[in-house]
């Protein structure tokens, strides 16, 4: 392990390399629970030291683990295993958080929390590039049955299917609201993790915050074309902004606002003038 690399106290680093193989295999155990989405199925005891939690019996503790090796000797700047920590963070397209799909990357999120699952403190697999604001929301959680899991953006591949709806709230201002279908390809144990991971990362809040923003700055330009007095002119706008917004995602969530604004009759006509008095 690159973590363990310049360890000077000898004592320390032989305990780490003798720990190695164990936590090797705990990893493992992660990837395939992970292939086969039975990470819920998986025990916290098994990935601690203590009590021959690893199988083997091993002079580290979890904290070693969690905090000496992860905090210090890998998230810490400067640290040996800097360069992984980095190499992870960048690995995220464009930087954008893969738990939100908006917030630019400034951490990495442990899929199941080190405080519990020290073994897999600096397993890459088990390390998600984030936002704080998605590691915040997340904190020490782990999933409790099937349905619980959130995505793993590396094992969940789920943008070939669209799941993202979005609907205009009528009203001074207009509002949009986004949630989650259920696609007719879809099991009901996905359907039900991707709601959960819609929830527990506040999407629709997000995504609402953000739409209002859209809404706001396109107002003038809608204003405008109202007044050139050509039919569908509003309409054929919003589409082409939705269609150009699914090109690079199908579930984005631009996208689906403005197919819901082109969609709806009451704001193509002037509801978009509407504001909050």
């Amino acid at each position: 392990m690159a973590c363990i690399g310049k360890i000077k106290d000898s004592e320390l680093k032989g305990k780490f390399e003798k720990a190695a193989a164990s936590i090797e295999s705990a990893a493992c155990r992660f990837e395939q629970s992970a292939e086969q989405r039975s990470v819920h199925l998986l025990q916290s005891k098994d990935f601690k030291p203590e009590q021959g939690g690893l199988g083997v019996t091993l002079e580290i503790t979890s904290q070693d683990l969690a905090k000496g090796l992860y905090e210090q000797r890998m998230a810490k700047i400067g640290s040996p295993g800097r360069l992984i920590y980095d190499r992870i963070k960048l690995a995220a397209p464009n930087g954008i958080c893969p738990l939100c799909g908006v917030r630019q990357v400034a951490t990495l999120d442990h899929y199941l929390p080190r405080a519990t699952f020290a073994a897999l403190s600096v397993t890459p697999l088990n390390l998600i590039p984030a936002c704080f604001d998605c590691n915040r929301f997340k904190l020490d959680g782990q999933p409790g049955t099937e349905g619980e899991q959130t995505l793993h953006p590396y094992f969940d591949q789920i943008t070939a299917t669209r799941w993202l709806q979005c609907e205009v709230v009528e009203g001074a201002p207009p509002i949009v609201r986004f949630w989650v279908d259920e696609p007719r390809a879809w099991n009901p144990v996905l359907t039900e993790r991707v709601r959960h991971h819609f929830n527990l990362f506040r999407l629709g809040e997000l995504y609402a915050h953000h739409a209002m923003t859209e809404i706001s700055t396109i107002r003038w330009l809608l204003r405008e074309l109202k007044a050139t007095g050509i039919s569908d002119a509003i309409k054929t706008l919003l589409k082409d902004h939705a269609t150009s917004a699914f090109k690079d995602d199908l579930n984005s969530w631009k996208g689906a606002m403005f197919e819901a604004l082109a969609s709806s009759d009451w704001y193509c006509a002037g509801g978009f003038e509407a504001q909050a008095t």
